[in-house]
């Protein structure tokens, strides 16, 4: 029973994401551009915008993750992890040279 509990929770948190990524998408093009491309009233987009939770939910159930938008590029989680890795040494190897650095600038200035 409690697995059936979170593999519900987790389709529903993955539902919000994707809610919220497909208004994202709507709120980053104008209403008016959306509806000149689909051929339809201003009004028929924010008509079909009020299904998008059903249809959300029912992705995320069908193991749909999250959506690639135009110019964006996904990468696997264990990638992101390694970047993260090497962006956070060579901050820390950019600090040890600031500190490195800065007493000798310091002792200068009282001499």
């Amino acid at each position: 029973m409690e697995q059936a509990n979170s593999r519900k929770s987790t389709i529903a948190f993955i539902g919000r994401h994707l809610l919220a990524t497909a208004h994202q998408a709507l709120t980053n093009t104008r209403q008016t551009v959306v509806a000149k491309m689909l051929n339809v009233a201003d009004s028929t987009v924010l008509r079909r915008t009020e299904k998008y939770p059903e249809l959300m939910e029912t992705l995320a159930a069908s193991g749909v993750e999250d959506f690639v938008m135009q110019g964006e590029k996904k990468m696997p989680l264990e990638q992101y992890r390694w970047l993260m890795t090497v962006a956070m040494e060579f901050a820390k190897l950019q600090l040890e040279m600031t500190k490195e650095k800065a007493p000798s600038c310091a002792n200068s200035f009282e001499a």
